[in-house]
């Protein structure tokens, strides 16, 4: 136990000597978001050099994969609402990266492609955000990776608790 002293009264702090949280589960979940959050700030510093953020980048990303999309599947695909995207998505025009083109059959569906400036763009911050990545896992044998990689797989395919 130590002391702290404020204004004229002293007030006893217990120091805790084990985790804060008694489930093993708990523990292993704030690993995991920690991970994520330190690893979420390397590539962000990595990818404010391209002048992107990492938002814009899964843009990006998401649609040099598998082409013009429609707002919904892109917003479905990075786990995120269509309002969110729309943000995201007009940085990106500003910038030239991406277009926006209404869906000859149906005027309420809007694609966004790349430009060929955006599509250039793509090609060469994959080899980047690859870069990045395997800094992060540099930690792990290949081994490890792979296992890991089959256990994160499993909790994402289970069903949801009721």
């Amino acid at each position: 136990m130590h002391f702290l002293r404020r204004a004229t009264k002293v007030i006893a702090v217990a120091e805790l000597k084990r985790p804060f949280f008694t489930s093993y589960s708990t523990s292993l979940w704030v690993r995991f978001l920690r991970f994520s959050l330190h690893s979420h700030k390397k590539l962000e510093a990595d990818l404010d050099k391209l002048g992107l953020t990492p938002p814009q980048f899964y843009v990006l990303a998401t649609i040099g994969y598998a082409g013009s999309l429609p707002f919904g599947e892109i917003g479905a695909k990075m786990l995120v609402t269509v309002s969110n995207l729309t943000g995201i998505v007009d940085r990106l025009e500003d910038k030239k990266f991406v277009a926006r083109r209404r869906d000859e059959k149906d005027r309420r569906v809007v694609h966004v492609m790349l430009t060929e400036r955006g599509a250039k763009l793509y090609k060469s911050t994959i080899p980047l955000f690859e870069k990045c990545v395997s800094e992060i896992f540099a930690g792990l044998s290949k081994a490890d990776q792979k296992q890991l990689s089959a256990l994160l797989r499993r909790l994402d395919h289970r069903p949801a608790a009721k």
